[in-house]
């Protein structure tokens, strides 16, 4: 009796042997992401999302206008709340990648940027809402702007996801001393 329960034991422990080797590679990465890398990435990446609209706001002369508008307060509050979707949703990217092939990076940054645009969108509509408070305009940018953002935010986090795979394998050939 005693033979029979260490083999099913064994074939037990086998089977979870199994059970963890394709778990690992079926499943996406779940460990935590350095908080550096992932801190750095998003200063970068709300700068970048804050500069650009800036300067073609810029080039086409209407940037005094919407910021004669602009109180300081709103605009450092509408930059940290960019800034702490970027961080919340880059700690997600990285933690389902392993920064090492393209597809697997870009797949899971287009979601992420995706749920980023949006839920920018929603702390924009709260701003337009307290400050006008016309619920009716707000409805109805909500409802044009909804799937504009999710594209918008999918491409550049697809872009940026690019981007950054770029920066850090230039990091690590930096880090190691690896020739380009």
């Amino acid at each position: 009796m005693a033979e029979s329960e260490r083999a099913a034991s064994d074939a037990d422990t086998a089977d979870t042997a199994d059970t963890a080797d394709t778990a690992d590679t079926a499943a996406p990465q779940t460990a935590t992401p350095d908080p550096l890398v992932r801190w750095a990435l998003a200063s970068f990446h709300a700068a970048a999302l804050l500069v650009a609209p800036l300067l073609g706001l810029y080039a086409v002369g209407a940037l005094g206008s919407l910021l004669q508008g602009v109180r300081t307060e709103v605009g450092l509050g509408l930059y940290l709340a960019l800034w702490g979707l970027t961080w919340w949703t880059n700690g997600r990217w990285l933690a389902a990648t392993r920064l090492d092939g393209v597809r697997e990076a870009v797949v899971p940054a287009a979601a992420w940027g995706a749920v980023t645009g949006v839920c920018f969108l929603l702390v924009l509509l709260l701003v337009v809402l307290l400050t006008l408070g016309e619920p009716a305009f707000v409805a109805i940018l909500g409802i044009v702007g909804t799937p504009v953002s999710a594209l918008v935010g999918a491409s550049a986090g697809a872009g940026f996801a690019v981007l950054d795979l770029l920066i850090v394998t230039l990091g690590d050939r930096l880090g190691t001393g690896e020739p380009f």
